[in-house]
C-alpha cells in the first residue's frame, strides 16, 4: 500500500474504499452523511465505496454540475434530519466543494455568503467546520487536498470559500 501524509491523510490503493470506515473512525465521525450526484450512484461507484459500512451511512446525491446555496441548504437539512457528524464526498470537484459548503452551512451561524472570501469571511470558518473524507472519482480538480471551494449563491455569483479548516482529512484514492 502506498500512503502519502501531508496535510491531507492521502490513501492510494486498490479497493482503498475498504478504508472508509476506519478513517471515519479516525477523524470521529460515527454518522457520515455522503455527498454525491446521481451520475456516481447510477455508475454504481458509490455502492462500491459504501461496501464496506455495516451500517450504510445516509447519502446526499443532488449535487449539480455546479454546486448551488440551494443544493448546501438541502444537504445541511439531510445532516440535520439524520444526525450526521461528518461528512463523505464521493465524486468530482462538485461534490466535494459542495460538502465543503456543507461543512460551513451545518456548524456556523447566518447566510453563507458571509464565509466568501470576497465578504471577508475565510476568518469566521472557525474548527467547528464537520470533518469531510474526500473520495475522488475524477482527476484533476484537486479538490481533495485543496482549502477552498466554489459555490454559486442565490444572487447568482460564483463564491469562492477558503479556509484550512476546509480541507478534507483524508482523501481515500
Amino acid at each position: 500500500m502506498a500512503q502519502i501524509l501531508y496535510l491531507t491523510r492521502i490513501e492510494i490503493e486498490f479497493g482503498a474504499s475498504r478504508l472508509l470506515p476506519a478513517e471515519c473512525e479516525r477523524v470521529g465521525m460515527r454518522r457520515p452523511l455522503v455527498v454525491t450526484d446521481a451520475g456516481v450512484r447510477a455508475a454504481g461507484v458509490l455502492d462500491e465505496a459504501l461496501a464496506a459500512f455495516d451500517v450504510k451511512p445516509p447519502v446526499f446525491d443532488q449535487t449539480p454540475a455546479n454546486p448551488t446555496e440551494a443544493a448546501v441548504r438541502l444537504a445541511v437539512q439531510r445532516v440535520k434530519d439524520a444526525g450526521c457528524d461528518g461528512l463523505i464526498a464521493v465524486g468530482g470537484g462538485s461534490s466535494m466543494d459542495l460538502a465543503k459548503g456543507v461543512a460551513i452551512a451545518a456548524t456556523h451561524e447566518g447566510p453563507l455568503t458571509h464565509y466568501a472570501t470576497i465578504e471577508g469571511g475565510a476568518g469566521r470558518i472557525s474548527s467547528k467546520v464537520l470533518p469531510l473524507i474526500a473520495v475522488p472519482t475524477t482527476s484533476g480538480t484537486g479538490s481533495e487536498v485543496a482549502r477552498g471551494a466554489i459555490i454559486i449563491v442565490d444572487d447568482g455569483r460564483k463564491l469562492g470559500f477558503h479556509n484550512w479548516e476546509l480541507l478534507p482529512k483524508a482523501a481515500i484514492c
